[in-house]
């Protein structure tokens, strides 16, 4: 029976005098963290005081498969004055230091997601409980908004794991499962069941955490010394300015917050954090990632509309080699049943060994749990035939991206399917429109169009053809969401809206190779820029024989604006198509990988023999402003285009995807966002001044000048 109760939380007294603190927080699917959690908190905190019979404190959370997922974001926008986010600072890590400070041992059973503010608590706690569940992630992202964790993570997160690790949680926004937890002393046991804390709880004692844990040889020998130290932090800035991307502070004041903690102790860590809050909610970086936040919470909370109730349970894929493999191994996590068609015999022990491995691979990362993992294959049902067909919700198809091919396939599957079946094709470049032609029910096919790596990337572009029936995207958008995924609806369009910006990207990479400039130097840009992969990193990823034929396809919606680059055809004739084949711009030989100086070679060879004069000589400045400005400058042009096309609703739309589908830079908003954050009148200018000394294809849409002159 609760004795203590509040809007958002509750302390019940249970047995041998173990009080146990609930947070359930009302008209929330997770627990958030906000003035009225700490209010009830403190208020919480005050009623466990007056309670002399509680020997000790258990926090765990009210709902199912979630701990607690941290501060709530839907107070976060780039509105609020910087003094507020100073505040809730404070409030924070008072009531935290609160928790620390009980005389009675306190621990946090963790089930579930446990991240940002959520760790935070439980980091206040003596003892962190983990149940060993596939969704438990333990983490500090705040990196990822553009700030730093600012309830003490920055202080207590050192003095349980060590600084080293530390550091590698909080400058990447790592999530740590249950059983690393456990390696790495974020957790101090792990239980099955959250109805059944460990032994130790028994007679549990207060832990006093005044300094770093030496508890791996690797810690005695390095944290246990100033000059240890020095090291590992100056190391963390090594690696920062090698790896962090231009524009963003955050894990610089991360990593400072750490350091004052460490050399003049946690009052002075913790107002560092209070402080770095403060300067980093004022910076472009937090203003965009917030924006993006919401426009991607926005999406994700579009109204469903259920025509006639449909549902999608029952899914198949046809062809499952990386795309279609990716897409059932996710599906079948999701609990979904999936059956799968390949066109021999062969074909199909192939597809279903590989899908035997992803579901091996998910559960060495802990996505799925190893007894569980029989039954999630037992879901999967192989075919040559079109056997199970009648029994679909949706069929997805993931072929070969030839046009013919697919429309004979879409017209074989007609005759298979119930009428109420959603026929999809997930290709990356062909029309709906055409492959909707010949069809009995042509309304029913759409495009649902999966980025790879699938499991990586939230975007999903949904594509009605000029046919297809709009209540079908209802259903389909739901089983997205269900999925995890973020759809976002695009205009029946060559490319469509990402592989569209992204190609002129793509082709000007290698342009710039033929005119001279290192494979590296442009990779090594995009990334200083914030892309997580340099263009020709990506072509590579794709494959340069994709990339070719992707490029050929959707060549007629740029008209004279795109001339294919002719390195794409004669790199893949000599063999060189990018990471499945070994080599492509780069060698690769397992994780590792070097330029390949053939590639150049050969690129820098056409280039001379079609006159294309050696860009240089410049300096390194110039020649990483030039390499910056045409390549995003061709994306920015190309977006205007889109936007004037309405290929998507509008410009938060379209920023969006571009972020979930290419990786541009999140901390740059978008490509339309980063336009207006420079200036349209400037971008303007900067395209006339490419275009006229690179030519026509930089030349301002005419949609950009007139927003510039608004």
């Amino acid at each position: 029976m609760a004795f203590f109760q509040a809007d958002t939380l509750w302390v019940n007294q249970l047995a041998d005098g173990v009080g146990e603190l609930v947070l359930d927080v009302p008209n929330s699917r997770v627990n958030v963290l906000n003035e009225r959690v700490f209010a009830d908190l403190d208020l919480a905190l005050n009623s466990l005081a007056a309670n002399a019979a509680i020997r000790l404190l258990i926090i765990r959370s009210g709902k199912p498969g979630s701990f607690c997922a941290g501060a709530d974001l839907r107070d976060v926008n780039d509105e609020r004055p910087a003094m507020d986010y100073v505040a809730l600072s404070e409030r924070g890590q008072r009531v935290f230091a609160r928790i620390a400070e009980l005389p009675i041992p306190t621990a946090a059973l963790i089930a579930g997601g446990c991240l940002g503010g959520g760790l935070e608590l439980a980091l206040a706690c003596d003892y962190r409980i983990v149940v060993d569940l596939p969704k438990t992630r333990l983490g500090l992202p705040e990196i990822e908004l553009g700030l730093i964790p600012g309830w003490g993570g920055t202080q207590r997160l050192p003095r349980v794991v060590g600084l080293e690790r530390a550091l590698r949680i909080i400058l990447s926004g790592l999530r740590l499962n249950a059983s690393d937890a456990l390696r790495w002393g974020l957790a101090d046991d792990l239980v099955c069941d959250s109805d059944v804390p460990p032994s130790f709880l028994d007679a549990p004692v207060k832990r006093r955490r005044s300094g770093l844990p030496y508890a791996t040889w690797r810690q005695r020998l390095l944290e246990s010394t100033a000059l240890g130290r020095s090291l590992i932090l100056r190391g963390a800035r090594r690696l920062l300015k090698r790896r962090l991307a231009d524009d963003m502070p955050a894990p610089w004041e991360a990593l400072r917050a750490v350091e004052i903690g460490i050399s003049d102790g946690m009052a002075a860590g913790l107002a560092c954090e209070r402080q770095a809050i403060g300067r980093l909610v004022t910076t472009p970086a937090f203003r965009n990632l917030a924006r993006l936040f919401h426009i991607r919470e926005q999406a994700r909370r579009v109204p469903e509309r259920k025509e006639n109730g449909a549902t999608i349970r029952r899914i198949a894929v046809v062809g499952c080699g990386t795309m279609g493999a990716a897409i059932v191994q996710l599906a079948v996590l999701k609990g979904h049943e999936v059956v799968v068609r390949e066109a021999d015999d062969m074909s199909l022990g192939i597809a279903m060994l590989r899908l035997m491995g992803l579901l091996q691979l998910a559960v060495n990362r802990g996505l799925l749990q190893a007894a569980d993992l029989q039954r999630r294959l037992s879901l999967i049902h192989g075919t040559t035939a079109w056997k199970g067909f009648d029994q679909v919700d949706l069929v997805i198809e993931a072929i070969v991206e030839d046009r013919d091919a697919k429309r004979e396939l879409f017209r074989a599957m007609e005759e298979h399917v119930r009428d109420s079946t959603i026929l999809a094709s997930n290709t990356s470049s062909l029309r709906i429109e055409e492959l909707q032609e010949g069809l009995r029910h042509p309304r029913r096919l759409a495009g649902l169009h999966f980025f790879n790596p699938v499991h990586n990337m939230p975007l999903v572009e949904v594509v009605p053809g000029p046919q297809t029936d709009h209540g079908v995207l209802a259903p389909a958008g739901h089983w997205l969401r269900g999925l995890g995924k973020t759809p976002i609806q695009v205009k029946d369009s060559p490319g469509f809206l990402v592989n569209r910006i992204l190609m002129p990207y793509l082709n000007e990479a290698v342009q710039l190779i033929s005119e001279g400039v290192d494979i590296d130097v442009i990779d090594r840009t995009m990334h200083r820029f914030g892309m997580p992969a340099g263009p020709l990193e990506v072509l590579d990823q794709v494959g340069l024989d994709v990339a070719a034929h992707i490029a050929r396809t959707i060549a007629p919606a740029f008209g004279e604006r795109l001339r294919v680059h002719a390195a794409f055809a004669e790199l893949a004739a000599s063999g060189l198509l990018g990471h499945k084949d070994g080599a492509g711009f780069y060698r690769y030989k397992g994780k590792r990988k070097k330029v390949n100086r053939k590639a150049f070679a050969l690129v820098r060879g056409i280039g001379e023999r079609q006159g294309i004069p050696f860009l240089g000589p410049l300096s390194r400045t110039e020649r990483t402003a030039i390499v910056r400005d045409r390549l995003v400058g061709l994306m920015i042009s190309e977006a205007f285009r889109c936007l004037e096309e309405k290929l998507v609703a509008d410009a938060d739309t379209l920023d969006l995807a571009m972020v979930l589908g290419s990786g541009w830079a999140p901390h740059r908003g978008g490509p339309l966002r980063y336009a207006r954050d420079r200036g349209l009148p400037e971008m303007t200018r900067l395209l006339s001044a490419l275009a006229e000394r690179f030519g026509p294809r930089f030349a301002p849409p005419s949609f950009g000048q007139e927003m510039a002159t608004d």
